[in-house]
């Protein structure tokens, strides 16, 4: 009569018996995923490749979305009034003297352009003009030199330091006789996937001719203006060109390696499940309980996706290293622990069908009674 050990058939042959305690139950998947290292390798190596897809294009998916609103998370502003006919976007913002007049908040111009140096460095950058008394101006943070504070002045993005530009290097406009010179650099300056250049509004008022695109506030809510449109800062985000439709790009992407990964494990686990059934009906004529062979099936789940992610992950850093900085990737904890915890439920849920073939072996028939 077997009472608190059971009888562990090694896998693949019936002939082959170890005595363990209920207690290992995790000794015993690992015991069974080391008789067939082949095949429990190629699924762990499988899950391996999917998960650091996943990795990578998640980071890629934060990456290109920083790039898109890194500007306007560093501007501080809650609240942005644009033209109402503006359709949410800057550049086709323009406001009039009377929506500027009846609405408190900080102005700001933008230019589109390419820039140029005499050493034949180019850039495509937006030029933002604002005030030097405004909370955007406060917010700016520099890395190098200073910033913008005479006429003809700029401050910035980092993108350009790293493309080759220093400070005291005079840009040049298309089509224009506007010179710029290099105050300062400063991070987390991109908009619309574009570095920006910052400076005042005598210096662009010949681009721009004075026109104001929009007004932010730090204020949450505001006073709904005359023929404006008044958006929040995510809101704003979302209305970028081109933002909304590549997170909804990636975001199918990654839910679909997310479907790979639960439609892999279920097909792995089924098949092996399939073949053992004998051996799990011989357990359970024994007195085994079907618990423990579930429990057994959802370690193997387990520990093959936390070895698929954690190889997954290493290499997704190795990888976020090596490449150049002009591709915009980001892997963050947040992002890994996330991702992780994803691949890892979608694993267990690989383990549904397995476990419910487990449940349903009839000893009796199994046997040949």
């Amino acid at each position: 009569m077997i009472s608190d050990t059971f009888i562990i058939i090694k896998p693949w042959n019936i002939n082959h018996i170890k005595i363990l305690n209920e207690e290992n139950n995790m000794f015993l998947a690992v015991k069974e995923m080391w008789y067939e290292k082949l095949r429990y390798s190629l699924v762990i190596e499988l899950i391996f490749l999917v998960s650091y897809l996943l990795i990578i294009l998640t980071g890629l998916s934060s990456g290109l979305a920083s790039l898109n609103k890194a500007a306007v998370n560093e501007w501080g502003a809650e609240t942005i009034v644009l033209d109402k006919d503006s359709e949410g976007r800057l550049a086709q913002s323009f406001l009039s003297n009377q929506t500027i007049r009846s609405t408190s908040g900080t102005p700001i111009s933008q230019y589109s352009s390419i820039v140029k140096a005499k050493s034949g460095l180019k850039e495509n950058s937006t030029i933002i003009a604002i005030s030097k008394h405004s909370f955007i101006y406060k917010n700016l943070s520099v890395i190098d030199g200073k910033k913008f504070t005479t006429k003809g002045t700029v401050l910035v993005s980092d993108i350009f330091k790293t493309a080759g530009f220093k400070i005291g290097d005079t840009l040049y406009l298309n089509n224009s006789d506007v010179k710029l010179r290099i105050a300062g650099f400063t991070p987390q300056a991109t908009l619309s996937a574009t570095p920006v250049v910052y400076t005042s509004f005598t210096t662009i008022k010949p681009l721009t001719r004075g026109t104001i695109n929009a007004l932010l506030t730090s204020k949450k809510k505001i006073k709904q203006p005359t023929n404006a449109l008044v958006l929040s800062k995510d809101q704003f985000i979302n209305k970028l060109p081109g933002y909304s439709a590549q997170n909804m790009t990636f975001n199918f992407m990654i839910s679909f390696l997310y479907i790979i990964i639960f439609i892999v494990i279920s097909i792995f686990l089924y098949i092996l499940t399939i073949q053992k059934l004998p051996n799990y009906g011989v357990l359970k004529a024994q007195g085994i309980p079907t618990k423990f062979l579930t429990l057994n099936t959802l370690s193997q789940s387990l520990i093959i996706s936390i070895f698929g992610v954690i190889v997954a992950i290493i290499f997704g850093f190795i990888t976020a290293l090596l490449l150049p900085s002009e591709v915009p990737i980001v892997i963050n904890i947040a992002n890994i622990i996330s991702t992780s915890v994803g691949i890892v439920l979608m694993s267990l849920f690989g383990s549904i069908i397995p476990i419910y073939q487990i449940a349903k072996v009839d000893p009796y028939k199994v046997i040949g009674g």
